[in-house]
C-alpha cells in the first residue's frame, strides 16, 4: 500500500454453495481483518511524519524562545566600545520565528494530528483484537454463516466509524485553526 489513502478493497464475488461456504467465510474474515490492518499500518506510517514534524517545530520554537529571552541579557554583558556586541533586536527576530513555528504547527496540526493518529490506530487495533477473538468464539459456539457475516460487517462498520471520526476531528480542527490564523492576520493588519 502506498502513501495515499487507506485502501478499501472489494470483498468480491463469493460462492455460498455448500462446497465453497467455508472458503467464502474465510475470505470474509480475511477481508475484514485485512482492512483493519491496512488502517492500522496507514496511521502508524502517517503518525511518524506528524510526530517528527511536530517535535521539530516545537523544539525549535522552544530554543528560539529561549534565545529571545537570553539575547537582551547577552547584549548587556558583551559590549564593544560601549555598544552591544549582539544587537538586542535579534531577540524580536527569534521570538517572531518561534511564534511562526508554533502557528505553523497549530495551523497544519502536526502535534495534534500525531496524537489523533496514535489514538485512532490504537482504537482500530483494539477493535481488530476484539473481532479476532469474538469471531473464534462465535465459530466455537456454532454461530451460523449469516451470523458470522453480520459480525464481520459490524466490525467493518466499527472500523469505518473510527476513520470517519478521526477525519471529522481533523476537518473541524483545520477549519478552527484556519479561522484563528485568519483572525490573527486581520488583527496584525489593524495593529
Amino acid at each position: 500500500m502506498g502513501q495515499g489513502d487507506i485502501a478499501r478493497p472489494s470483498l468480491g464475488e463469493l460462492d455460498w454453495s455448500e462446497k465453497h461456504r467455508t472458503e467464502s467465510l474465510s475470505k470474509v474474515y480475511a477481508h475484514a481483518d485485512g482492512y483493519a490492518r491496512q488502517a492500522e499500518e496507514w496511521y502508524a506510517r502517517q503518525r511518524r511524519v506528524k510526530r517528527i514534524s511536530g517535535t521539530l517545530m516545537r523544539a525549535a520554537a522552544i530554543c528560539l524562545g529561549a534565545a529571545a529571552a537570553i539575547l537582551p541579557i547577552l547584549a548587556q554583558i558583551f559590549t564593544e566600545d560601549g555598544k552591544p556586541a549582539i544587537e538586542p533586536g535579534w531577540a524580536s527576530v527569534a521570538l517572531g520565528l518561534a511564534a511562526a513555528l508554533v502557528v505553523v504547527d497549530l495551523t497544519f496540526g502536526f502535534s495534534s494530528g500525531w496524537m489523533r493518529f496514535i489514538a485512532t490506530e490504537l482504537r482500530v487495533t483494539q477493535l481488530r483484537h476484539d473481532f479476532e477473538y469474538s469471531w473464534e468464539l462465535a465459530r466455537l459456539e456454532g454461530e451460523t454463516v449469516p451470523q458470522l457475516v453480520a459480525r464481520a460487517r459490524a466490525f467493518i462498520r466499527a472500523v469505518d466509524a473510527e476513520l470517519v471520526a478521526e477525519t471529522g476531528a481533523w476537518a473541524t480542527e483545520l477549519r478552527a485553526n484556519l479561522a484563528a490564523f485568519e483572525e490573527r492576520l486581520r488583527a496584525a493588519g489593524r495593529g
